[in-house]
């Protein structure tokens, strides 16, 4: 019975002290790592890593280097579901709508094209058309109204898919198994995490401040394999957004 209690005794101040260090280094796991390699790729001015890790920019020519930094808090997991492959599907159908459109309406302008060249020249000049004329101008207008309503679709569902798009293609890029990331339903979790840094600004001196800095990573469902199983592929932590506490 010796020899356990012994041992017990010996593995005891080792967790203290891997306890009482991971207190003060504010924690571990991805999401220190994520933002130990941008703090580090930032003073380093490693464009390559930070394009690989956040959509934000930490300038140390403006705002300075993190040379420590320790997590004080951080909000619990925010997830919601991933609606690419959905805005994707809207997109093409606007753009299917649109050519479509397009279509019908070059078939209205081939056939009138001496008529509507002169309702061109004739609102280039601010005058009044009549009879024939007056008619298809009207026509003309319509098409020419409804041409911009089908453009703005396009653009509206345009929007929205490049909205959450760049960050899940951070998040899951992988160049040895690429993966098309609006074929695929998932979730995107977000978090805010609050830090103590010292940071050295540009003129060389150094001081306490606190951020918070928002993370977000994506995960896709039913991701195919180099080994033909579907699973979930979880992404990385990308950085998104920080703001100076009390800014």
């Amino acid at each position: 019975m010796f020899r356990p209690k012994s041992l017990t005794v010996a593995i005891a101040p080792a967790l203290i002290v891997a306890m009482v260090a991971m207190i003060a280094c504010g924690g571990s796991g991805e999401e220190r790592t994520t933002l130990m390699k941008y703090f580090n790729a930032s003073k380093m001015r490693d464009n390559l890593t930070l394009a690989n890790i956040a959509t934000v920019g930490f300038d140390p020519t403006t705002v300075g280097r993190v040379q420590t930094f320790s997590i004080v808090s951080a909000t619990p997991d925010k997830v919601e579901p991933l609606t690419l492959k959905q805005h994707q599907a809207d997109l093409k159908a606007a753009q299917e709508a649109e050519n479509e459109f397009t279509k019908k309406k070059k078939e209205f302008q081939d056939a009138n094209t001496e008529a509507i060249d002169r309702v061109l020249k004739a609102e280039a000049k601010n005058q009044t058309l009549k009879g024939k004329d007056a008619e298809l101008q009207k026509e003309w207008t319509k098409w020419r109204e409804e041409t911009a309503v089908y453009a703005k679709k396009v653009s509206e569902m345009r929007k929205l898919l490049n909205e959450d798009r760049p960050i899940v293609e951070i998040s899951i890029q992988d160049p040895r198994n690429p993966v098309i990331v609006t074929d695929y339903e998932g979730e995107i979790t977000s978090k805010d995490m609050t830090l103590d840094a010292k940071v050295k600004a540009p003129d060389g001196t150094s001081s306490e401040k606190q951020y918070v800095f928002t993370l977000r990573r994506a995960t896709l469902k039913g991701v195919v394999g180099k080994d033909g199983k579907a699973a979930d592929l979880v992404g990385r932590w990308v950085i998104t957004k920080y703001v100076e506490a009390g800014k």
